[in-house]
């Protein structure tokens, strides 16, 4: 089998390869997601899994550090090939406890971008895995394949079609789309409307302006802004990468006329321009209850067609017993005790 190796690993375009050879489903373990997450002062540790001298996966790591407990997140990672998963996720544990890291921080969170298999459970588990109180990011992804335009629109529901259509039809339901950073004022006015009005914990501005600068500096996102007679309604940051195209962050203000279908049927033009093979939607609701804080967005998301992916669930190595502190909030914040 040859010897698997973990080591620091820091060549962006390698690594970028190596995750477009490998058809990555997310974009979370790209090199430019650790630089957005540098830049804001988190510790980012890149490794790189060799099987003797060939790259055979990349793991980036990021550091938090709250009140509660620290922590390192593996966001929608590793990403490493399927035959050398196993071997090379122990490595990884060794690592970072041949490094002092697991006396630096408290635990390990794990948010695989693996499709759910049970034996991917039963493998976390056998190393002493628990299932996370919480997860990171989305455990799992609404998916539109990019086909022709009659087939794609024949795969939404009735209401979902003759919206994009009408929309289609009405010039002043305009759509732009750029990498102008002055715009992005635009889109948080819009975005910090969103969290107040639906009073959910957003992300910072700080975080996600970074996010649209340096993927954008990459020609890897484009902010979409939907306007009516000069004013703005709606506002989505897209990322490209690899195969995909993926609706990252997004806000709007009540509205009868349907600007958001032409800016979603904008987004999946932009992304068969590109020839990417497919647009993720991100996550949707895990439950259609009606008193789920996601039912409108997730109905709103499904509705355009395309397939539900789950993915394996968020695990904790603990190294640290102050990491149950954080494990009672958690705990606590979703209800569960």
């Amino acid at each position: 089998m040859g010897r698997i190796e973990v080591e620091i690993f820091e060549d962006k375009n390698l690594w970028n390869k190596f995750l477009d050879d490998e058809s990555y489903i997310s974009f979370l373990q790209d090199f430019e997601y650790g630089e957005v997450e540098k830049n804001l002062g988190r510790e980012v540790i890149r490794l790189g899994i060799f099987r003797d001298s060939d790259l055979v996966g990349v793991c980036q790591m990021i550091g938090y550090k709250r009140k509660l407990s620290y922590g390192l997140v593996i966001h929608h990672g590793p990403v490493i090939k399927k035959d050398f998963f196993k071997e090379g996720f122990k490595k990884i544990l060794e690592f970072l406890e041949k490094n002092g890291f697991k006396k630096k921080y408290h635990f390990l969170r794990v948010n695989p971008a693996l499709i759910y298999e049970e034996d991917y459970i039963s493998f976390f588990k056998s190393l002493g895995g628990k299932l996370a109180p919480t997860y990171a990011v989305s455990e799992n992804f609404w998916i539109k394949e990019i086909k022709s335009d009659e087939e794609m629109l024949n795969e939404m529901d009735k209401t979902h079609k003759k919206l994009v259509m009408e929309s289609l039809k009405k010039p002043y339901l305009e759509i732009e789309k750029t990498e102008d950073l002055t715009k992005f004022d635009i889109f948080w006015s819009l975005y910090e409307d969103l969290y107040l009005r639906k009073k959910f914990k957003p992300y910072s501005r700080e975080f996600i302006l970074e996010e649209f600068k340096l993927f954008s500096k990459e020609k890897k996102a484009l902010l979409f802004l939907g306007k009516i007679e000069n004013k703005y309604f709606s506002s989505a940051l897209v990322i490209f990468s690899h195969q995909s195209s993926f609706y990252h962050h997004a806000a709007s203000l009540p509205i009868k006329e349907p600007l958001n279908y032409k800016m979603q049927w904008e987004i999946i033009q932009e992304t068969k321009r590109r020839n990417l093979k497919y647009y993720n939607f991100w996550g949707i609701a895990k439950k259609e209850e009606k008193t789920h804080p996601w039912y409108g967005l997730t109905l709103f998301k499904k509705g355009f067609g395309g397939k539900r992916i789950d993915l394996v669930p968020t695990f904790d190595f603990i190294f640290s017993k102050r990491y149950y502190f954080l494990w009672l909030y958690e705990k606590i914040k979703r209800g569960k005790l």
